[in-house]
C-alpha cells in the first residue's frame, strides 16, 4: 500500500527579481520566492549544529512559531546551506497537498553525509501519517537522517508526536522556538531596510532611501517578521505609484492595502474581457475566497467547492474558472488547484475583511452578499451523504483560527453556521472544538449545541474536545446557580468528560465535591437524590482506581453497588442497568485490591443481569454484556479457574469485534481489553501459539488509540506491550520479545514522571521485571541486572504499603531473577510463594512450581548441587498433581521439572536415579511435539531431552540403547535444518 505522503527533492530556485512580480504583491511576500535576503537568526545556528552532529541515525526537530514569524523562510535558508554542505535535501508533502502519494523517494539521490527531510504544516498531518513517514525513513536510512518539522503550535499534538516517536525508539527529538523580533528599533530598522531595498528593485525604484523609515518600528505590531516586510512592501508600492502610504501600523491596515492591490491584479488581468483572464473581478474574488477556506485541492474537489458555493453553476464552468485562477496564482504543485493566498495571515485577513461585520473599523469589500452565505454552503451536508467533504475540516479550522484575531467572524459568521449545524464541530475533531472553547466571545449557547451532539459514551476522537467543552460550560453554569443538586449534577458531568479524556487528576476534585454535596441530600430526601449519589460514587471509584488509590476506589464502588441494589428493589426496570454497571465496577475494584475470589460473584451477577437485558434490547445492552463477559473471564483466570475463563472471554471478543466494526471510536478500547484477556486465557491453558494473535491485535489497537489521545490510552498500550512480550517469549521468539518490553518500560517511565507514580509504579515494576527476563533470555545478563533490581525495589515499596495486592508480584519478580539476582533472592521468592499457595492454591500453585525449578537451577549455578535436588523434587511432585488435573496447561511445567531433577541427580553422580526423570521428560516432549499448538518449541526441548537420556545411558554402560536415543535426536535436528532450508 502506498504511503500517505510523497517525498521529493527540495527544489531551490533562484530568488525572484522579475519586474512582473510587482503586479501581484502577495507573491512578493511568499517565502519560496526569497525576495528579501535572509537575515541571520540564532535559530539557524542551532539547526546547523544539530544537522552536523556526528551521531549517526535519525534525529527530529520541530521549528515552531506563530504565523508570520519567518519559519518557512528560515527552513529554506537551512535547506540551501544544507545543500551547499553536501547534504541531500527533500520535502515531504502529505496526500492532502499532492495529487498522488506514495512516490518520490526513488528520485532522491542520498549522498554522504546524509539526508535532510523537511515537513511544512506538520501539525496538519494526522499523527499516524507523520509516524509512518519517520519510521519508513528511519528504517531505510544508511547515513545520517535529519527531519525538520515546521508548525505554528507546539502543544498537545507535538507532545503526542514526541511520545509516539519514543515508542519506536526515536529519542533524539526536540523543539526549537523561533523567537519574536527583538523589541528594538535598530534591529527592526535593519530588517525593514533590507526588505525595502529588495522590493524597490522589483518596482524599479533606484533611490530606495527616499522611502523613509516608519517611526514606530519598535511598537508591538512589528514583533512579526511578516508585519515588517508588509510595511516595507506597502511603503514601496505606494511610492512607486505616487501615493501616500496608509496610516496605521497594525497588520490589518497593511493587509487592506495589499488586498486592494490584489484586486487591481484581478481587474487588469480581466481588462473588461480583453485580458488573459476571462472571469470577472467578482468571480476571481469569490474564487480566491473559496481557496482561502479550502486551501489547495485536487481538481475534482476544487470544482465541487466552486459549484457548491455558487461561484459557478457547473463543473465545466468551474474548470474554466480554475484555469484563470491558476493564471493569477500559479499553483506550487501543478496537479492541484485553488492555490491559497499567501502568506497564511494575509489570506486570513482577506477572509475576515471580506466578511461583513467590521465595516466601521476597516474600509473593505463587504458589499457582496454572496460572501455571507458561502461558508455555510461550503460546509453544508451534501444531500444524504453523511461523509464530510474533502474541505469541511479545513474550512472550519480556517474559520476558527481567523476568528481568534477577528472577533466579528465569531459573532457574525461562525456562530450562525454552528447554530444550524453543531455537528460540524464534531466532524472537525477535538482540536477544532478545543480552539472554539478558547474564543473569548463565543456564545455559550453555541457550545451547548455542540455539546448536545456529543456521544454519551467515551469516544476517542472527541474526548479531549468534550472535556474542553465541559470545562468551559461548567464554569459558567456553576457561577449561575446556588442549588446544591444542580451543582452536583454539573460537577458529575464535568468529572465524567475529563476522566474520559484521561485527565484523571482534573476529574477528581469535581467528583469528590459532587459526592460531598449529594450525601446530605440523599439522607434527607433519598428518593430524589440516592440515584445521583450512586452514579457519582461510580465515577469516583473509577477515577480513584485510575489514580492508583485502590482501597479508596473499592470503598466508593462498594457503596455505589449497595445503593444501586437498594434502588432496584423499588424500581427494577429502570435501575437494573445501573446495578449491573456498579457490580462490574465492584468486581474490578476487588480484583485490583487482590481479592480476586470475591470478584467472581458480582461479576457473574452482572453478566446474568446484562444477558437478560440484552435479550430484550440488544442495541442498548450488548456492549455492556460484552464488557461484563470480558471482565468475568479475567477474574476466573486470576483465581486459577482457567477452563471457566475461556468461554466468557471468547464471547466478549466476538461481541466487541462486531461492535468495533460499526463504531470503532466507541468500542476499540474495550475490544483491546477483551483481547488482553483472551491472550492471557489461551496462554494459561497452554495454547500459547493461539495466544499471540490477540496480543498483537491489542497492541495495534492500542497504538491507534494513543495517536488520538495519549493521556487516556498510553497506560493501556504499555500493558498491551508487556503482555505481547510474554507472548513472544512463550513462543520461543526471545529476540522479538525484547523490543515491546523496552517500549513498555519507556512508556511507564513517562507516565510515572508525569506525576502518575501512584497509578503507574506497579506497571513500571512489571515492565522492568519483564524486560530483565527478556534480556537474560537473549544472553544480555549484565544488562538484565539493573531492571531486575529496580523492579524488586519498586515491588518492595508497594508490598509494604499493600501486601495483599503486591506480595505475589514481588514473589514472581524474585523467582524470575535466575542468572540475574543472587540465589538468596530466589529462595525469598520461593518462601513468599509457599505462603501464598497455602492461602490460595488454585491461583499460585503453578507459579510456585516454577519458582522451585528456578531455585534449583540457581543453587546448581553457584555449585550448591546437593541443596538443588530438594526443590527440584518438590517441583516434580507439584507439577505432577497439576498436570493430572489440567495436562494441556501443566505438562510443559512437569517436563521442565523432570529435566531439572535429572540434571541435579546426574551432577550429584546419582546417574541411575537421573535416568527415569530424563526418560519421562522425553516422553512428555514427544507427546507435546505431536499434539501441542507450538510443536517447534517442544521439538527443540525433545532434542535436548533425548540427548540427556543418551548421555545417562552411556554413563551407565548401555551403549546400544544410548545410540538409539541420540540417533532419534539427530534425526529430529536434521529434519529441522532441512525444513528451515526448504520451507
Amino acid at each position: 500500500m502506498n504511503p500517505p505522503y510523497r517525498v521529493e527533492p527540495f527544489l531551490l530556485t533562484e530568488p525572484a527579481r522579475a519586474p512582473g512580480f510587482a503586479r501581484v504583491p502577495s507573491r512578493l511576500l511568499a517565502a519560496r520566492y526569497r525576495i528579501v535576503p535572509f537575515r541571520q537568526r540564532p535559530e539557524l545556528d542551532v539547526l546547523e549544529s544539530w544537522r552536523e552532529d556526528r551521531s549517526p541515525g535519525l534525529s527530529v526537530r520541530l521549528l515552531h512559531a506563530e504565523g508570520g514569524q519567518g519559519k518557512t523562510r528560515l527552513a529554506i535558508e537551512f535547506a540551501t546551506r544544507s545543500t551547499q554542505a553536501g547534504w541531500s535535501v527533500a520535502l515531504a508533502r502529505h496526500r492532502s497537498e499532492v495529487a498522488s502519494a506514495g512516490g518520490g523517494d526513488e528520485h532522491l539521490t542520498v549522498r554522504a553525509p546524509g539526508l535532510v527531510l523537511i515537513v511544512d504544516y506538520a501539525e496538519r498531518w494526522p499523527l499516524e501519517d507523520l509516524i509512518a513517514l519517520v519510521r519508513q525513513h528511519r528504517d531505510a536510512a544508511r547515513d545520517r537522517l535529519r527531519i525538520l518539522l515546521l508548525a505554528r503550535p507546539a502543544g498537545t499534538w507535538w507532545q503526542s508526536l514526541a511520545h509516539q516517536l519514543s515508542k519506536v525508539d526515536i529519542f533524539d527529538v526536540d523543539a526549537v522556538k523561533l523567537q519574536a523580533l527583538p523589541n528594538t528599533s535598530e534591529g527592526r530598522a535593519e530588517m525593514y531596510t533590507a526588505a525595502r531595498d529588495s522590493f524597490a528593485g522589483i518596482f524599479g525604484i533606484t533611490d530606495s532611501e527616499s522611502v523613509a523609515l516608519p517611526g514606530d518600528l519598535d511598537g508591538p505590531a512589528f514583533g512579526l517578521t511578516l508585519t515588517v516586510h508588509m510595511r516595507a512592501l506597502v511603503d514601496v508600492d505606494a511610492a512607486a505609484r505616487g501615493w501616500t502610504s496608509p496610516a496605521g501600523s497594525d497588520q490589518a491596515a497593511l493587509s487592506s492595502y495589499l488586498l486592494d492591490r490584489e484586486h487591481d491584479h484581478w481587474r487588469s488581468s480581466h481588462d473588461q474581457g480583453r485580458g488573459p483572464v476571462r472571469v470577472t473581478e467578482q468571480t476571481m474574488r469569490r474564487t480566491v475566497y473559496v481557496a482561502t477556506l479550502t486551501r489547495s485541492l485536487d481538481a475534482a474537489a476544487a470544482a465541487a467547492a466552486l459549484v457548491r458555493t455558487g461561484v459557478t453553476d457547473t463543473k465545466a464552468a468551474a474548470g474554466r474558472v480554475l484555469n484563470d485562477h491558476a493564471y493569477c496564482y500559479p499553483p506550487e504543485n501543478p496537479a492541484r488547484a485553488l492555490e491559497p493566498l499567501t502568506p497564511d495571515r494575509l489570506g486570513e485577513d482577506f477572509l475576515a475583511l471580506t466578511l461583513p461585520g467590521n465595516e466601521e473599523q476597516f474600509r473593505y469589500y463587504a458589499t457582496d452578499p454572496w460572501s455571507t452565505t458561502a461558508p455555510g454552503l461550503l460546509l453544508a451536508p451534501a444531500g444524504n451523504d453523511a461523509d464530510p467533504t474533502p474541505f469541511t475540516r479545513q474550512a472550519l479550522t480556517v474559520l476558527i483560527e481567523t476568528a481568534h484575531r477577528w472577533p466579528h467572524l465569531t459573532t457574525e459568521h461562525l456562530q450562525p453556521i454552528l447554530r444550524r449545524q453543531p455537528e460540524l464541530a464534531l466532524t472537525a475533531g477535538s482540536a477544532a472544538i478545543t480552539r472554539l472553547t478558547e474564543l473569548a466571545d463565543i456564545d455559550l449557547a453555541v457550545l451547548e449545541g455542540i455539546e448536545s451532539k456529543l456521544p454519551d459514551v467515551s469516544h476517542f476522537d472527541l474526548d479531549v474536545g468534550a472535556a474542553a467543552l465541559a470545562q468551559r460550560l461548567t464554569a459558567h453554569r456553576l457561577a449561575a446557580t446556588t442549588d446544591p443538586a444542580t451543582r452536583a449534577h454539573l460537577l458529575h458531568d464535568l468529572a465524567f468528560r475529563t476522566s474520559n479524556a484521561g485527565l484523571h487528576t482534573t476529574a477528581l476534585p469535581p467528583i469528590e465535591e459532587a459526592v460531598a454535596i449529594l450525601r446530605p441530600l440523599a439522607e434527607t430526601d433519598p428518593a430524589t437524590h440516592r440515584p445521583g449519589l450512586a452514579a457519582s460514587l461510580t465515577i469516583l471509584g473509577n477515577v480513584l482506581a485510575d489514580l492508583g488509590r485502590r482501597q479508596e476506589a473499592l470503598a466508593a464502588s462498594k457503596e455505589a453497588a449497595e445503593l444501586h441494589r437498594h434502588l432496584v428493589r423499588t424500581d427494577a426496570a429502570a435501575r437494573l442497568p445501573d446495578l449491573a454497571l456498579a457490580l462490574t465496577n465492584l468486581a474490578a475494584r476487588l480484583y485490583q485490591s487482590g481479592r480476586g475470589h470475591e470478584a467472581i460473584a458480582p461479576a457473574q451477577e452482572a453478566v446474568s443481569i446484562r444477558r437478560r437485558l440484552a435479550e430484550a434490547d440488544p442495541v442498548a445492552h450488548l456492549p455492556h454484556l460484552a464488557l461484563s463477559l470480558s471482565n468475568l473471564g479475567g477474574h476466573f483466570a486470576e483465581v486459577g479457574r482457567l477452563h471457566e475463563s475461556l468461554a466468557p472471554v471468547e464471547e466478549a471478543v466476538e461481541l466487541y469485534r462486531q461492535l468495533a466494526a460499526t463504531s470503532p471510536a466507541a468500542y476499540l478500547r474495550p475490544f483491546a481489553a477483551s483481547l488482553h484477556n483472551l491472550g492471557n486465557s489461551l496462554s494459561d491453558l497452554g495454547r500459547r501459539r493461539e495466544a499471540l494473535a490477540p496480543s498483537e491485535e491489542a497492541v495495534a489497537i492500542g497504538r491507534r488509540l494513543v495517536e488520538a489521545n495519549p493521556a487516556a490510552y498510553t497506560p493501556s498500550l504499555a500493558l498491551a506491550l508487556t503482555l505481547l512480550s510474554y507472548r513472544y517469549a512463550e513462543g520461543g521468539r526471545n529476540r522479538e520479545a525484547v523490543a515491546p518490553a523496552e517500549e513498555a518500560v519507556e512508556l511507564y517511565r513517562q507516565l510515572v514522571g508525569a506525576g502518575g507514580a501512584a497509578a503507574h509504579q506497579a506497571g513500571l515494576a512489571r515492565a522492568l521485571a519483564t524486560l530483565s527476563v527478556r534480556l537474560r533470555n537473549v544472553g544480555h545478563r549484565a544488562e538484565a541486572k539493573a531492571p531486575a533490581e529496580e523492579a524488586v525495589g519498586l515491588y518492595r515499596q508497594l508490598t509494604e504499603a499493600d501486601p495483599v495486592v503486591y506480595q505475589a508480584d514481588l514473589a514472581y519478580t524474585l523467582s524470575n531473577g535466575l542468572g540475574i539476582l543472587p540465589v538468596d533472592r530466589l529462595r525469598e521468592g520461593v518462601d513468599l510463594y509457599r505462603r501464598l499457595v497455602e492461602a490460595d492454591p488454585d491461583r499460585y500453585a503453578s507459579r510456585f512450581g516454577q519458582s522451585l525449578i528456578y531455585l534449583s537451577m540457581g543453587l546448581a549455578n553457584v555449585g550448591r548441587t546437593a541443596e538443588a535436588i530438594a526443590p527440584a523434587e518438590e517441583a516434580v511432585a507439584l507439577n505432577r498433581r497439576l498436570a493430572a488435573d489440567a495436562p494441556t496447561a501443566h505438562l510443559p511445567g512437569l517436563a521442565l521439572a523432570l529435566t531439572t531433577l535429572g540434571h541435579r541427580l546426574a551432577k550429584s553422580r546419582r546417574t541411575a536415579e537421573a535416568l527415569p526423570p530424563a526418560k519421562e521428560a522425553a516422553d512428555i516432549y514427544r507427546r507435546l511435539a505431536r499434539t501441542d499448538a507450538n510443536p517447534a518449541l517442544h521439538r527443540d526441548c525433545l532434542v535436548l531431552a533425548l540427548t540427556d537420556v543418551g548421555t545417562r545411558l552411556r554413563e551407565l554402560g548401555c551403549l546400544t540403547e544410548a545410540d538409539s536415543w541420540t540417533a532419534e535426536a539427530a534425526e529430529i535436528r536434521s529434519n529441522q535444518i532441512r525444513n528451515s532450508q526448504h520451507p
